[in-house]
């Protein structure tokens, strides 16, 4: 005994040294704690006397039936204890186990017993015991028993832990003579079911107790009078089942009405769930323990009434759980349907869903609020009602749905109210069955407010190049000077030869008829400048042509020849032969042209390179684009802007605005091209843009 007290003493200083994270080394090596942390050790160490005092009382009150005097009893509710310390607390406190079991075994036992057999006894259920709470711990084991799939692993982990536990323990009693071998299997097998029992009735409850304590949630929900009542009836409902189950029993009908207890349980578990059904299963089991005791039955009687007993818990267990999981999963999907109600009321873009013929399934406010009808007009109508598809929407839907592209169908259509305004709408799709059956969830966006904004920004962008336009002809003014200059000068030449012709004294037709032809040509040849200038200048929206690329090139390339010459730069054009004509507009693409002269001619004036030189090409890129670059024998593009070059506001030019190449590109993008600037060159800068195709020409080239 003072061995048994002495470890018991150790064991309990150990677990209250772990729980508050001290060093467990001689206490005479170190000051007594004090102040709060001298507090939670004394805690620590009554809770630990505490749950020790709980096993051995525990142990002492289910003593009862015991084989051989010793621990082998029809219920071992210690058991239950001793495995919800390892779940909840952890594996560490397996001594804290140990220390409670030497001392239960010490103690309660009816039989005198030497300390090896309590000592393997006690070893062997704490050692089994432990391994049944890693075994729960590695397996994804909740302590909240929230799932049906933890209620069922613990059943199994009890059934194989409590066989294993029950043979070492009878084993070690066995080994000491305290058992008769030939008594072995009998000894073992009560062990089993009184160990299992224990575990099964004890642990749920202290489990989910401790869950409850753990989220401060109330013991019992307020449910008012009814609730009280059920519970009181459910509660006579058991007694009532105890009191038929003993009434009934006699010499050829021991168990007797035992099967009427599970009306009261079943009934328990599908109102109320797994807590009820576990707090059902301890009830009925103390009131069977204290009618067997207070009947003075046999034990061979106590034993099938537990076997019987064990049947009954698991059943309650199980069906506990599932209606408590079943429930959580309803309550979960309702509120999961209350969260998908309050997105789509709140979401401002029209949701629908429809099945494969096109009929509207369901709606939310929005499509209510877009089309101007309520819900009654619009479900079980077809989308075509809604939106207007010339290829049919239903076939676009199945081709979005059918193709490896991962993102969802999205296209710009029209939509159409009761009224028949229509206004634009962005409609996206994602496909998905429902019993069985294709069915498409659209998305329908208002996107007239973007219609309006992209017009104001095309209307900025005209406006914008106008203004450039104009600020480049202002520029132009003294080149196109020199142009009209030429004409005007043989004009006025030609005029006076004609004038001295008809003073003289023999008319000559013919020299007459050659000045006045070329007085005409020559008015033409200026009209011809002042004409391309008018064009150049004026404002309007964009009228693409079927132009010609080569003489679009040598229109842009004149507007620039008078500065080019005087600024000594060469401006040299090529074109490959056979080139076919584009659909553009010939004033933007000429304003685009200019824009990348002047750019070239004032890169390689700053610089004072030389010599100048300027090329445009323009090459077939490919069956349907044709690439015109203009390159320069300048310095090249500065390396801090050539990411940046196209944005507006963005120049190297002192007095510069930034906005010729941004309004190129713009102008470029709306041709369905592109305006890029060119890597790797020798020397000087490249820019290139592509024009597309008219589909005349493509479909005479595939012809």
């Amino acid at each position: 005994m003072l061995v048994l007290n002495a470890r018991l003493s150790g064991k309990v200083e150990l677990m209250a040294a772990e729980e508050t994270g001290h060093d467990i080394t001689p206490t005479w090596k170190h000051a007594a704690p004090t102040g709060r942390r001298g507090k939670l050790g004394w805690q620590a160490v009554a809770r630990a006397i505490g749950y020790v005092a709980l096993y051995v009382a525990l142990d002492r009150i289910s003593f009862i039936g015991a084989l051989h005097g010793v621990g082998i009893t029809p219920w071992n509710p210690t058991a239950g204890l001793a495995l919800a310390l390892l779940i909840i607390k952890g594996l560490r406190y397996a001594p804290l186990v140990m220390a409670a079991e030497l001392l239960s075994g010490a103690t309660v036992s009816a039989v005198p017993l030497s300390p090896l057999p309590v000592f393997l006894a006690s070893l062997v259920v704490t050692a089994g015991y432990t391994g049944a709470a890693a075994i729960l711990q590695h397996a994804d084991f909740q302590a909240s028993l929230r799932r049906t799939s933890d209620v069922i692993m613990l059943l199994i982990v009890t059934i194989i832990s409590s066989g294993v536990v029950a043979s070492g323990f009878v084993g070690s009693y066995a080994a000491a003579g305290v058992v008769p071998w030939n008594g072995f299997a009998e000894a073992g097998f009560h062990f089993w079911i009184g160990d299992a029992i224990g575990i099964v009735v004890i642990l749920p409850p202290l489990l989910l107790l401790y869950e409850q304590i753990k989220k401060r949630s109330p013991a019992v929900p307020s449910g008012g009078a009814f609730q009280f009542g059920e519970v009181a009836a459910q509660g006579l409902s058991i007694a009532l089942a105890l009191v038929a189950v003993f009434s009934g029993m006699n010499r050829d009908r021991p168990i007797g009405l035992f099967y009427l207890l599970f009306i009261p349980l079943i009934w328990i578990a599908t109102r109320h769930g797994l807590r009820a059904a576990s707090l059902a299963v301890l009830l009925i089991q103390i009131g069977l323990i204290a009618g067997l005791e207070i009947q003075g039955h046999s034990e061979l009687t106590l034993r099938a009434f537990q076997l019987f007993m064990f049947a009954l818990a698991a059943t309650g267990l199980m069906l506990g759980a599932v209606v408590s999981e079943r429930r959580r999963l309803s309550l979960a999907l309702i509120d999961s349907e209350g969260l998908r109600t309050v997105v789509l009321n709140t979401v401002p873009d029209g949701v629908l869903t429809i099945d494969a013929r096109g009929k509207i399934q369901s709606i939310n406010p929005a499509v209510e609020r877009l089309f101007s009808r309520p819900s009654h007009q619009i479900i079980g109508q077809d989308i075509s009602e809604l939106v207007e598809d010339e290829p049919g929407l239903i076939r676009r839907l199945e081709l979005a749905a059918n193709s490896f592209v991962s993102t969802p169908g999205r296209w710009e259509l029209d939509a159409r109210r009761p009224d028949g305004t229509r206004f634009p709408i962005e409609l996206s799709s994602g496909r998905f069955d429902l019993m069985g059956a294709e069915h498409y969830t659209i998305v329908i966006r208002d996107i007239s407010s973007r219609r309006e904004a992209d017009a104001r920004d095309r209307l900025r962008q005209a406006e914008l190049a106008h203004v450039s336009r104009v600020s480049l002809a202002g520029e132009m003014a003294a080149g196109l000077a020199h142009e009209l200059s030429q004409p005007l000068t043989a004009i006025i030449a030609y005029a006076r030869g004609c004038v001295r012709l008809l003073a003289g004294s023999v008319a000559e037709p013919a020299l007459l008829h050659e000045g006045v032809t070329e007085v005409v040509q020559q008015a033409q040849r200026a009209g011809d400048v002042l004409d391309r200038l008018r064009e150049f200048v004026r404002g309007g929206e964009s009228q693409p042509t079927l132009t010609a690329i080569e003489p679009l090139i040598d229109a842009a390339a004149s507007l620039t020849r008078s500065e080019a010459m005087q600024q000594n730069v060469e401006i040299e054009t090529k074109a490959d032969p056979g080139l076919p004509v584009v659909l553009a507009d010939q004033v933007q693409i000429e304003q685009v042209l200019l824009n990348l002269l002047r750019n070239a001619m004032d890169a390689m004036a700053a610089a004072n390179t030389r010599p100048r030189s300027i090329v445009v090409e323009a090459r077939r890129k490919s069956h349907n684009a044709i690439e015109i670059s203009v390159s320069d024998s300048g310095p090249g593009i500065a390396a801090e802007v050539t990411d940046t070059i196209f944005e507006p506001f963005v120049t190297t030019k002192p007095l510069g605005m930034g906005m010729g190449l941004s309004i190129s590109r713009a102008i470029i993008q709306s041709h369905g091209g592109s305006l890029r600037m060119l890597r790797d060159t020798r020397s000087g800068a490249v820019f290139a843009f592509d024009l597309p195709v008219a589909d005349i020409e493509v479909s005479s080239d595939v012809g």
